[in-house]
């Protein structure tokens, strides 16, 4: 998980256009906006984003919802 690069596709892209983006690079393996060089990890970015960005788009500040997807994260791996 790139916080950086999710902050970035959050900032310049619906949560459509984010799962969009998805679906393209899962049909044809070429990513539309490049955030990493691997595939499972490109992809994670992307749907980590549209999560997000879903969630400021219902009014949460965007470091809140940052925030709160990587405890969840977190939470998962421990």
């Amino acid at each position: 998980m790139d916080i950086k690069s999710i902050k970035t596709l959050v900032q310049q892209y619906s949560s459509e256009e984010l799962l969009k983006f998805a679906d393209q690079f899962e049909a044809t393996g070429v990513a539309p906006v490049k955030t990493q060089d691997d595939a499972g990890d490109q992809m994670s970015d992307y749907l980590q984003a549209a999560e997000i960005r879903s969630q400021v788009d219902n009014g949460k500040p965007l470091n809140d919802a940052l925030r709160e997807f990587g405890q969840r994260v977190r939470g998962i791996l421990t």
